[in-house]
């Protein structure tokens, strides 16, 4: 690839200015009378003026010579060229054998560009020092109307980003493929003319030509950086080679992917990435694909690169709240030591403890530089959760009290999970562990996995949690990080799962359950009896009110929710009486709001 070259022509660029950086921007023409001139005006209106414009006249027959050389002309910034027809990837290549400029960029001759497009991307490289800046884009549809790109939370996350290296970046790639178009297209993109070197697009594709010409630039980078402002308009009309969607197209994306494989593999990527990206894009052909036999082609392809699938070891942040559990902290670290997965980090969070506890972290401290001890004054579960999430490293978190413990497993079933199927949040089944007969109960309700994409988990979780309560408990559970970007444990308050659990299934793109009995929750003697309180009973109020405020304003429909509210409500009012709390305000609040909802 010449990376050495690359890098000793890096060393030695001078800082990017606009007097000494010249920008050469190639516009690929044919028959493009209709709309050529909106485009060259919008480059000839640039914010930032030292640039070239490569013209391509790809052997047009309509009046596109003579717009082309009406500009060039006028200015002399435009150079003019004509070739005989062989398509957008030779106009292309034409143009990159005739560009001067130290940076280059592509604008289609049928689209156009806003005023500071050129100094956008030119400020994110000099503020970065990247190879390659990339800008979204947006669309004009035939009925005149703008069209933007709606993200997703994942993929908001997937493009906050300023700055990564090639290895970085590649990484997450075929995520970005499916978040975003900015990646796969000739456009929008602004990047250093060494890259190029002898990487040139395949004229024989008319579909994806794009996406391999630049998945090669993207091997040749060191790095790369993301803008998010919307600078560039992509024209939809008809007459577009991307409108026209057959079976050659097929063909050549499938092509295109099998190339792109075999790089990967030769740089040694984590390929379930790549291949989690082509099992989403055969589900979306399925549709297109009438030829039985390159529909088989597909698969055998997928079922050839899934047996060779190597994994990425993302670190994992194990956060164990801690507060006066000596008796049981042994076990539960002891648990987490002997995972069979074992690149993680333990945060071990003393929230005030009284007993020895801190002792028995020092000791698994001091022998495992994986465990990391933390001291707080008392301040709560919630409130050691959050310090564990801050202080986390990992790109995934879970959460592990001090009291329980887990299978040598957990983090293996949970993790492996996340990444076949592109998770974000992962649910474990549990057995509990009771200490008044010392017997173990496993919790049964069916035996199977379980993925729900977007809303479809919060859109039937009422449902789904009459079932048990691993979908409400955070203990369990393997989160992505971000996550928690907007979503905090409520400090002060009780029963935090339930007032948190839900918001994250409400952030999360895809949720999996998997029916294996992965943690052990230890049920101590006279625990239900002794948390019974007017402090819980209140707080219990509050989430379960809050929940219902946040699901209806969310558009989600409560029908359901306002089931289980009847449900939940009842089987407060009883524990309250139980406790002998039947005289309290909140005992009478309760059966306040239970006999609206009965009416």
């Amino acid at each position: 690839m010449g990376e050495g070259n690359l890098s000793e022509k890096r060393n030695n660029m001078e800082m990017i200015t606009e007097e000494n950086f010249l920008v050469s921007i190639v516009v690929p023409v044919y028959n493009a009378e209709k709309y050529l001139e909106q485009c060259l005006n919008s480059i000839q209106n640039k914010s930032y003026k030292n640039f070239e414009v490569i013209l391509v006249n790809d052997g047009s027959m309509d009046h596109s010579e003579s717009i082309c050389k009406s500009f060039v002309e006028g200015d002399t910034r435009f150079r003019y060229f004509l070739k005989s027809n062989g398509g957008a990837s030779a106009a292309r290549n034409f143009g990159l054998d005739h560009v001067r400029g130290d940076f280059i960029t592509f604008i289609d001759a049928d689209d156009w560009v806003d005023e500071n497009h050129l100094e956008v991307l030119i400020n994110n490289i000099r503020e970065n020092n990247s190879d390659m800046a990339v800008s979204s884009i947006k669309k004009f549809d035939s009925l005149n109307n703008f069209l933007f790109r709606m993200y997703t939370n994942q993929e908001k996350y997937l493009l906050n980003y300023n700055k990564l290296n090639r290895e970085e970046f590649l990484v997450i790639l075929p995520k970005l493929i499916l978040a975003s178009e900015s990646f796969k297209v000739s456009v929008c993109k602004l990047f250093k003319k060494e890259l190029v070197y002898e990487t040139r697009f395949d004229n024989s594709l008319i579909y994806g030509e794009d996406t391999e010409f630049f998945f090669n630039l993207y091997c040749n980078m060191d790095s790369i950086s993301y803008v998010d402002e919307v600078t560039y308009v992509y024209r939809l009309h008809d007459d577009r080679s991307s409108s026209k969607f057959g079976q050659l197209h097929m063909e050549q994306e499938l092509a295109i992917y099998k190339k792109m494989y075999e790089r990967i593999e030769e740089l040694g990527l984590p390929t379930i990435h790549y291949v989690n990206t082509l099992r989403n894009l055969l589900d979306y052909r399925k549709d297109y694909l009438d030829n039985r036999e390159l529909y088989n082609e597909y698969v055998e392809f997928l079922e050839k690169i899934e047996k060779k699938i190597t994994y990425p070891k993302d670190l994992i942040s194990i956060i164990v709240p801690i507060y006066n559990v000596s008796p049981y902290l042994k076990l539960c670290l002891e648990s987490i030591e002997k995972q069979t997965y074992s690149h993680f980090e333990v945060l071990l969070i003393n929230d005030g403890s009284r007993d020895n506890s801190k002792d028995i972290c020092l000791e698994f401290a001091e022998r495992d530089h994986r465990f990391k001890y933390i001291e707080q004054k008392n301040a709560g579960l919630s409130a050691a959760r959050n310090t564990g999430i801050l202080n986390s490293k990992g790109e995934f978190l879970t959460f592990i009290d001090g009291d329980d413990f887990i299978e040598s497993n957990y983090l293996e079933e949970l993790y492996y999970t996340s990444l076949k199927n592109d998770s974000e949040i992962v649910v474990g089944s549990y057995k509990r562990f009771n200490e008044e007969d010392n017997n173990y109960y496993i919790h049964v309700f069916d035996y199977r996995e379980e993925h729900y994409k977007y809303r479809e988990l919060i859109e039937n979780i009422a449902q789904i949690e009459r079932r048990g309560i691993e979908f409400e408990t955070s203990w369990g559970t393997l989160f992505h990080r971000r996550l928690f970007e907007n979503v905090w444990f409520p400090v002060g308050k009780n029963i935090e799962d339930t007032r948190t659990n839900y918001k994250l299934y409400m952030e999360s793109c895809k949720t999996s359950y998997i029916h294996k009995d992965l943690y052990i929750y230890r049920i101590r003697k006279g625990s239900l009896i002794n948390s019974i309180t007017e402090s819980l009973l209140t707080d219990v109020l509050e989430a379960l009110l809050e929940r219902i405020a946040v699901l209806s304003l969310s558009g989600i429909d409560i029908t359901e929710e306002k089931e289980m509210l009847k449900i939940r409500l009842n089987t407060r009012s009883q524990q309250a009486l139980d406790a002998g709390l039947e005289n309290t305000e909140i005992y009478r609040r309760y059966k306040e709001i239970e006999s609206y909802l009965n009416r």
